[in-house]
């Protein structure tokens, strides 16, 4: 794949071609290119924004003289050899100021920003305007219904210089058409968590924000992402930056306790249950450690998962059993795979087969096979932030026409209620404790009060000699009517606690700092 793929300004300089429909002498320089638009949930445009000015010049001893003055010598040197042939051309060149009757001033529109925003979901296209990645190709049929152009007619000489008098035809043929698809991303959001992922030294992971009331997707960051000036340097990167890591499926490690605690209380088991943690807990002869070696000591469930202590999980999970865990688990989206639209879908992770007392530990604190994405743990947590009612999130708002005007609209499917109303706060309680004094104490925004968990995840693997372990935080808030739900995920990093929780406050904080 080419980098000579992206970035294409969508304008064709000194390129003529005779108007079929009239003489001869008639020609067109084709100045400019479009596509449909992809917008945010505003109705904001995540494509074709970055505006540019396109000088058209009749090349007249006139307008020579006066852009000698205009232009800096830098920008006249490039348009000289071109002044003199005589020949009608177009320059690019957004430092122009004036006025001149053979000096046409027209605004185009790159395709793709320097650093486009929700890069992953939106993709990009190839040199014949096709949709290659992304939304770019699952919608490329409706996106070049609404392509359109921009060019110069005028009549020339035989020797092709520009007819005097006559002047020229700007023909706007559905250039920049309203035509196109409305995201449920908001971009203002989604400009906070890929700013705040860099500020806060994300370079790989991801972020999800979603709208609590509708599970629609706010904001969808993945971290690092691919260099549009270079794909192929991006290709072969060890980092794998095409790679959609907040749909990827990942451990999950103690972001899967409220899981397990949601199950226990379904079973009878009262939250004042207590275990005593000594540090670790020995499982048909194998020990599991706790992350406090030293030990908690005795603890109940809201205690535990303030700490989120191991012990008492595991524990926990031997007496509610998998069949229970498991089924909780399936009906929170855990499993599941699904399509945010044909060619971006989440993951379906995994939920493991338990064939003993030992693997049954490692599920009930979120370790062993069990896998999840970034999308589904969020839309776990907005389970729990909506009352303990589960849908399956999407992206698409609606398709909308060239005049602006709505065509269809994305019906989601129904909520279910999973968790019952009196668990639910239980564990909404949790939550609240484990931000406001417990492991999740970094995430506490400036704003309000948030509730949420932290999970430090083993991955089986090794760096340098290191464990490598995948970092979490997930959580929502205000605590008290829950708006936002946002996850954190860092991929191979160090404590959840410095690694993520500063990233979810950075962002709730920021997404305030929006109304």
């Amino acid at each position: 794949m080419s980098a000579a793929l992206v970035f294409r300004l969508a304008f064709v300089a000194d390129t003529y071609s005779v108007d079929a429909g009239s003489q001869k002498s008639a020609r067109v320089v084709n100045i400019a290119s479009s596509r449909g638009m992809i917008y945010d949930r505003n109705m904001r445009p995540l494509v074709n924004i970055n505006e540019k000015t396109v000088l058209f010049i009749n090349p007249t001893e006139s307008a020579d003289t006066y852009l000698k003055i205009k232009l800096s010598a830098e920008d006249y040197g490039k348009i000289q050899h071109k002044m003199n042939r005589g020949v009608p051309f177009v320059f690019m060149c957004d430092s122009y100021k004036g006025s001149h009757d053979d000096i046409k001033e027209l605004n185009i529109y790159d395709r793709y920003a320097a650093n486009p925003l929700a890069l992953h979901l939106t993709g990009y296209t190839d040199y014949e305007d096709k949709g290659v990645t992304g939304i770019e190709k699952d919608f490329d049929e409706l996106l070049s219904e609404f392509s359109g152009a921009l060019s110069v007619r005028f009549n020339v000489s035989s020797t092709g210089r520009m007819l005097k008098g006559l002047g020229c035809e700007i023909v706007d043929n559905n250039y920049m058409s309203q035509g196109g698809v409305v995201l449920t991303i908001d971009k203002e959001i989604q400009r906070v968590c890929e700013e705040s992922m860099k500020r806060n030294g994300l370079s790989k992971g991801a972020v999800v924000v979603l709208d609590v009331a509708t599970g629609e997707v706010l904001a969808l960051a993945s971290a690092p992402e691919y260099d549009l000036q270079n794909l192929s340097a991006s290709l072969e990167s060890d980092d794998s930056p095409f790679l959609n890591r907040a749909l990827e499926a990942y451990p999950v490690g103690s972001v899967f306790k409220p899981v397990v605690a949601v199950s226990a209380l379904e079973s009878g088991i009262t939250p004042d249950t207590e275990f005593i943690c000594n540090g670790k807990v020995n499982i048909s002869g194998i020990d599991f450690n706790c992350h406090n070696h030293s030990g908690h000591g005795k603890l109940n469930m809201a205690q535990a998962m303030a700490v989120s202590c191991n012990s008492y999980f595991i524990k926990l999970g031997q007496i509610v059993g998998s069949e229970k865990i498991l089924k909780t688990a399936s009906s929170l989206g855990f499993g599941h795979g699904f399509e945010l639209s044909e060619s971006i879908i989440n993951k379906e992770g995994n939920l493991p087969y338990i064939d003993s007392s030992a693997s049954l530990a490692n599920l009930s604190f979120g370790q062993g096979s069990l896998l999840a994405t970034p999308l589904q743990v969020a839309s776990l947590y907005r389970a729990f932030a909506n009352g303990g009612y589960y849908r399956e999130p999407y992206l698409f708002k609606s398709m909308i026409d060239g005049d602006g005007e709505v065509t269809a609209v994305f019906e989601p499917d129904a909520q279910a209620k999973v968790i019952p109303d009196n668990i639910n706060d239980n564990i909404k309680k949790m939550l609240e404790t484990t931000v406001a004094q417990g492991s999740g104490l970094n995430a506490k925004p400036m704003c309000c009060d948030a509730a949420g968990k932290t999970a430090t995840a083993e991955t089986g693997k090794t760096v340098n000699g290191e464990k490598m372990v995948h970092t979490w935080f997930s959580g929502y808030f205000p605590a008290d009517v829950p708006e936002y739900v946002i996850t954190v995920f860092r991929e191979d990093g160090n404590y959840s606690t410095t690694d993520c929780a500063p990233v979810f406050r950075d962002i709730a904080d920021g997404i305030t700092g929006l109304k």
